[in-house]
Parts: C-alpha cells; structure tokens; sequence
C-alpha cells in the first residue's frame, strides 16, 4: 500500500531520505529552537544518557576517592566499602548508558533537565560552587594552617561537580551531533531512524521529521 502524507504546510517526511534529513547543512537552515522529531529524538536520548553517565561518573569518582583516602589513611575497612559501591555502580550506569545507544524515544517523548545545557554553563556552575565552598573555608584554614582537610574537601567536591555539573551538560549539549555520528557509524540505528521516517506522522510541536 502506497503511504500518503497527510496535508502540511511543511515538507513531509517523505520529500527527503534519511540521510539528507540527517545532513548538518540542511539544519543549519532552521533556527535551533525549532522542533522536529529527529531533534526530538536526539535531545530525549541525550537526556536519558547524560543521567546514566552521571551516575557513571558518580561511582568512579566513589572508587576513585576510596583509592585516596586509602592511600592517605591505610584504612581498608573505611575505604574498601565506598569502592565496592562504586564499582556496582558504575558497572550498571555502563550497562545502561550502552542500552541507550539503541533505544528510540517514542513520539512526544521528552527528558526534563534543570541543570545547565551545555559544557559552558556546567564549567561555569561547578567553578562558582567550588569557589563559594573554599570562601567559606578560607577562615578556618587561615587560622588553623592545616590545607589537609581542605584538599580532600575539594577532591570529593570537585568529582561530585564534574559528575552533577559537567558530564551532562556535556553530552546535552552536543546531543544532535551525537545522533548524527550515531547513525553514520551503526547501520542499525540510520535502519531504525529510517523506519521511523516511513511512519511518522505530524504532531503538535514537532511538524516536520526533520532536519536534525
């Protein structure tokens, strides 16, 4: 059965193959705020892995500040604990995080962040979160003269921000390109975003399938 578009104001979904959909050029012609179901696609994906990689992150920073703090205190029974935890963490976040790679938002589907969206505005958070912390540290480490409390205060505070601030941030912003190095490396992902071409169907908010 020849599949028939419904009437729009803008070109149907079949007016362009999935590759010329995906191509930046044709992007670069439309406004970044203006919506279609491959940027849709692109940002809900984004979404979903910049929180499993913050978790990612988060579990290794765990391991990577247990490894520290043992190497400091030599305390096993402190230290080996956070390290487990994070490793299990880490380890599932990964699994996750790979699942994404195939996983196709349905239509309407969006992720909510309320952090920055790009890696500027997570540099520039983390930083003024790091300086405030250390302002108010300043008094106490003028006074005392002891930096070691200090330093492993910013050590697990500076992981904590890269994990919260920066690694999401980073993959959101970049979250259309990512799609479109996807797609031209994993046949299996440019077939199922084909597929979804031959079926998609104009919505509110989204009214045309591309460009991305």
């Amino acid at each position: 059965m020849q599949r028939v578009d419904p009437v729009s104001a803008y070109p149907p979904a079949s007016s362009r193959t999935i590759e010329q959909w995906l191509d930046p050029d044709l992007g670069s012609r439309y406004s970044a705020e203006f919506g279609t179901r491959l940027r849709e696609i692109a940002d809900a994906r984004a979404g979903v892995a910049a929180m499993w990689a913050a978790f990612l992150s988060l579990g290794l920073s765990a391991v990577l500040f247990a490894l520290v703090m043992l190497a400091v205190t030599a305390r096993v029974d402190a230290t080996v604990p956070w390290m487990i935890a994070g490793a299990a963490v880490a380890a599932v976040s990964a699994l996750f995080l790979r699942r994404v790679r195939r996983w196709m938002p349905r239509p309407g589907a969006s992720v909510a962040s309320r952090g920055p969206g790009d890696l500027r505005g997570g540099l520039w958070a983390a930083g003024a979160i790091l300086v405030a912390l250390n302002a108010l540290f300043a008094i106490s480490v003028l006074t005392t003269g002891d930096f070691g409390p200090i330093l492993f205060v910013d050590l697990g505070t500076v992981l904590l921000l890269a994990s919260a601030f920066i690694v999401p941030p980073a993959i959101i912003g970049r979250s259309r390109e990512t799609l479109r190095r996807q797609a031209a490396k994993d046949p299996r992902l440019l077939a199922t975003l084909e597929r979804e071409r031959l079926t998609w169907t104009p919505r509110p908010g989204t009214s045309m399938f591309g460009p991305l």
